[in-house]
């Protein structure tokens, strides 16, 4: 269910120019000092970019997820870190609210969320607790009218500009039905951010982990539709992982471009690489690969547009994102030859930024289990 319309091209039209004239010239920087993306997420908010996917009364645009999939995807063809920012704050943080908040949180929450005021994220990782959402260890218990929350979390992406995080904890035994979403924000007492630096990929991503030490919670800070646990939360997972695949998709193809342009000047032998089979190979099946699994991409978003149980196709294109990606930037590495192992050129960056973005929404190990699972209808 793929369904491009006019206003799609415009929207990605208008963001592509945006992100060659700003976002292109200081990525190289951001990369390099470990920075934030401040200000280009003000210009993002400035677009109206921010309120992508929240509901016009709430201040946004209302537009589906189509729409910020091809967002995401044109900032990150030229920085993966800003591109991984606003990926968290549409596809996690403001997919949280939206699917798991009632009628009174979305009115407290969206609208700073829609016009940049607040940043938000998604905090689900634990050392000990990746994938493995049954191994989460943080707790929330009851406390009076509400909750006190402690636990530690990790890789929370965007977390060092975040100013709304969605927490996953439990809230009593140890299974996934007891687990629940908290909204919390990070300045409060007992919340402490660690910023995570000199990372291989998305180093301006700002990436941290958190502590979570006895930090109190109203009863309207945790969000009712997460009352069945993990069956509701993975609503807001499958969004995630079409974030991750459109950030993915996006560095891959400004890999490609680079690459392309490389080879149409780079000579050997008396004419330009481009006119040799090995290349042309490279580049024709790294754009393939990008362009099917952009086509299973939207198709999942048009799925979840549409209300529909889209589990199994937000897999495939994840999978299918990584690995066209992981490709597409490897083989941008090799054209360039020597050169693609140089900071000079924005290619060695796509590479370790796809790195980075293997482990985001599951791994491939992880796709292909639950891509599988839905084709058997067994549990390994």
């Amino acid at each position: 269910m793929i369904r491009f319309e006019e206003h799609h091209q415009e929207i990605r039209e208008m963001i592509s120019d945006f992100s060659d004239e700003k976002i292109a010239p200081g990525a190289e920087h951001l990369d390099e000092t470990q920075g934030l993306p401040k200000e280009s997420i003000g210009e993002i908010a400035e677009l109206e970019m921010l309120g992508l996917t929240i509901p016009e009364e709430h201040g946004g645009a209302g537009l589906d997820l189509l729409s910020a999939c091809l967002v995401v995807e044109e900032i990150s063809r030229n920085c993966g870190s800003t591109g991984a920012i606003l990926a968290t704050h549409l596809f996690e943080g403001t997919a949280a609210i939206l699917r798991l908040a009632d009628d009174a949180g979305r009115e407290r929450w969206l609208p700073d969320m829609a016009s940049g005021k607040t940043l938000a994220t998604f905090a689900l990782a634990e050392r000990e607790a990746e994938s493995d959402a049954s191994a989460i260890d943080a707790s929330a218990g009851a406390e009076g009218d509400g909750f006190v929350i402690h636990g530690r979390k990790t890789w929370i992406m965007g977390g060092m500009m975040a100013g709304l995080t969605t927490v996953i904890a439990r809230r009593g035994e140890d299974n996934l039905e007891d687990l629940g979403a908290f909204v919390i924000n990070p300045g409060v007492d007992g919340c402490e951010r660690e910023p995570m630096e000199d990372l291989l990929g998305l180093r301006g991503a700002g990436f941290c982990n958190m502590n979570l030490n006895g930090v109190m919670m109203s009863a309207d800070q945790h969000l009712k539709g997460s009352s069945a646990g993990w069956s509701a939360i993975t609503k807001v997972i499958d969004t995630a992982r079409l974030g991750a695949a459109a950030v993915s998709l996006g560095v891959a193809r400004g890999a490609i471009a680079h690459a392309l342009e490389y080879s149409s000047q780079r000579k050997a032998f008396g004419r330009s690489i481009d006119r040799f089979g090995a290349i042309r190979a490279m580049h024709a099946e790294a754009a393939t690969a990008v362009e099917g699994a952009r086509l299973l991409l939207w198709r999942a978003a048009g799925l979840i547009d549409a209300g529909k149980s889209a589990g199994r196709e937000v897999s495939m294109a994840n999978l299918a994102a990584k690995q066209a990606s992981y490709k597409a930037t490897r083989d941008a590495v090799q054209i360039l030859g020597g050169n693609g192992y140089s900071r000079e050129y924005p290619v060695e960056r796509a590479y370790r930024d796809v790195q980075a973005l293997v482990p985001f929404g599951g791994g491939e190990d992880l796709q292909k289990i639950l891509v599988a699972r839905s084709m058997t209808g067994v549990r390994s």
